[in-house]
């Protein structure tokens, strides 16, 4: 898993240069572009840019999250995307609850523009967001994130992550 996390990292950093991102406040959560974890039997896992995943867009509206088919032969192991925020937004839980693990990534201005990485993902049947990188949370974020994690539960329900 070392090794996708590293290659999604790579994604998302190009994806950052590629869209000029500066960082923002939570209240203009910009998403900078997502890509799609492909896995083929036997094969190494793949990190794919898709231009047409909108997360951000996906999960504003009602309904669930659907990534799209993955090309002929490769299953879908998990979402990542480049925002402006590592804290979700509050549809997140709509691409766990469609069975993907959510990896996250962002620059931090107050960190001389380090990346941090959170995967939010099910563990034991509880929705939960964790840190991945080098950065972990800060005391402001771990209080956003747990505000996100609290608005998701009545919404998320029980749930069996199936793909």
């Amino acid at each position: 898993m070392k090794h996708g996390i590293r290659d999604a990292f790579l994604a998302c950093l190009l994806l950052a240069v590629a869209g000029a991102a500066s960082p923002t406040t939570a209240d203009e959560l910009k998403e900078i572009g997502c890509g799609k974890e492909l896995v083929k039997d036997g094969g190494l896992p793949q990190l794919v840019v898709d231009d047409k995943l909108h997360v951000l867009d996906q999960t504003r509206i009602d309904g669930k999250f659907d990534p799209g088919p993955p090309p002929s032969g490769y299953r879908i192991t998990s979402i990542f995307c480049a925002r402006s925020d590592i804290v979700p937004a509050a549809g997140d839980y709509k691409v766990v609850e469609a069975g993907y693990p959510l990896t996250i990534f962002a620059r931090d201005p107050a960190d001389k523009g380090r990346t941090r990485i959170a995967v939010l993902e099910l563990n034991g049947g509880q929705l939960r967001m964790r840190s991945v990188g080098e950065l972990g949370f800060t005391p402001e974020m771990a209080h956003r994130i747990q505000a996100f994690l609290d608005s998701s539960l009545p919404q998320f329900g029980k749930v069996s992550a199936t793909r």
